[in-house]
């Protein structure tokens, strides 16, 4: 600062910048500590004010609670107690600080002294953060290293923390034995967002490993940061509470994926086929599908909207089809028109996870066909009767009737 005339002449700077800009209400602080900055750029009547070095704690001893960003019960705990400004928070001793109010309470009470550990930045370290572990006897399957990846994953987090930063982007590297000696077989791991939440870590770690098979027996592997991400704490807004991690999604879907498998998470494809059954899909996206929603930003009132809203081209209803046709029970009408089906011929345990929503015998409220289909003479030739039928309860099916046997088959059911 004393390079650039000062913190005041730095202030100056900064205001005219931002006038250039055309920003004429900016206001500019500076401190020794964010929070005391951040309150700095409140104050009225002044759009330029500097807290003198070591006077942060003074300088916020009026400020209201209100420049804390505070979970909300815990901004509500304090101001039922009638505790209104930073200097009354900081006058209570730190050991009932913590037993009232815990962890969070102790962080405000920190940032009320003026001790703000955040950094608007700082600058970079030499080196890539980085850990590495050996094996020997050397190990041919991956099976072990879901005990060694969270010990290398908490190392590397931690050297970005030191720096106040989270991994954007990790760089797994498996050192292999092959029948030409030593070789490395470099995978990355790229979450969805900047994220330092080893299960979501972890769980990318496993999959870049397991998405192709090891070329030798696995002699070592080295986890480095190539990327360090974004600052652990967001600067462009003092005055709320901390936005919650970009990977609290991915973790919340862990468990999910673990159960179901990659289909879990799915998007409705149109196929356009000849046969309504194939016309459209789900298709499988796993934690790669996650990117859609973490991207997506709002737009504000002013700015035109651009480009593709969230949702668009999504399907109202989309087919789930069963891996095979399955042969039901059908009782017809004039026409042949479908006027009760019974599904407890098919093998329910084969459709899924959605077999629990099936009505055990559909009495039919709405027929719609049919919808005559025949082609694929290449694979044999077939020739179709299509109907949708739904439930009384709003379950809606599928069937065909093959024109060669006249026996009913359960396609599929839409979502």
């Amino acid at each position: 600062m004393e390079r650039r005339g000062g913190d005041a002449a730095v202030g100056r700077a900064l205001r005219e910048a931002a006038l250039e800009a055309g920003f004429p209400d900016a206001k500019v602080g500076i401190a020794a500590s964010c929070i005391a900055a951040a309150a700095a750029t409140r104050e009225r009547g002044t759009a330029l004010r500097v807290v003198p070095v070591g006077a942060d704690a003074r300088y916020l001893r009026r400020r209201s609670l209100d420049i804390l960003p505070l979970p909300n019960d815990l901004r509500q705990t304090l101001g039922l107690l009638g505790l209104k400004t930073c200097g009354e928070l900081a006058e209570l001793t730190p050991a009932d600080v913590e037993l009232r109010f815990g962890a969070a309470g102790v962080a405000a009470w920190r940032l009320a002294r003026g001790e703000d550990g955040r950094w608007p930045f700082r600058p970079a370290e030499p080196g890539l953060p980085a850990a590495d572990a050996d094996f020997e006897p050397p190990i041919r399957t991956t099976e072990p290293l879901r005990f060694v990846l969270p010990g290398l994953i908490d190392s590397v987090c931690a050297e970005l923390e030191r720096r106040q930063r989270i991994p954007a982007r990790l760089r797994l590297i498996l050192h292999v034995e092959t029948m030409d000696g030593a070789a490395e077989d470099a995978r990355e791991v790229r979450p969805a967002r900047a994220t330092a939440d080893p299960r979501v870590l972890a769980d990318l770690c496993r999959r870049a490993v397991e998405e192709r098979p090891l070329a030798g027996p696995l002699v070592g592997i080295r986890l480095e940061a190539p990327e360090a991400g974004a600052a652990r704490a967001d600067q462009l807004d003092a005055f709320q509470a901390p936005a919650p991690d970009p990977g609290a999604l991915h973790a919340a879907l862990l468990p999910v994926f673990a159960r179901w498998g990659d289909g879990a998470l799915s998007g409705a494809v149109r196929h356009g086929a000849h046969l309504p059954g194939e016309h459209a899909a789900w298709d499988a996206r796993g934690s790669a599908g996650i990117v859609p929603f973490t991207d997506f930003r709002p737009p504000s009132e002013d700015a035109p909207r651009s480009g593709p809203e969230l949702g668009s081209g999504v399907l109202p209803l989309c087919l789930r089809r069963l891996p095979a046709p399955r042969p039901v029970r059908v009782r017809e009408g004039q026409g042949r028109r479908p006027l009760a089906v019974d599904l407890q011929v098919a093998q329910r345990d084969e459709l899924g996870p959605g077999e629990t929503s099936f009505p055990p015998s559909m009495w039919k409220t709405l027929a719609e066909g049919p919808e005559r289909i025949s082609g694929a003479w290449w694979e044999g030739g077939n020739a179709r009767e299509y109907w949708r039928v739904a439930s009384p309860d709003g379950w809606l099916g599928l069937f065909y009737r093959d024109a060669a046997t006249g026996g009913w088959f359960l396609e599929g059911w839409y979502d």
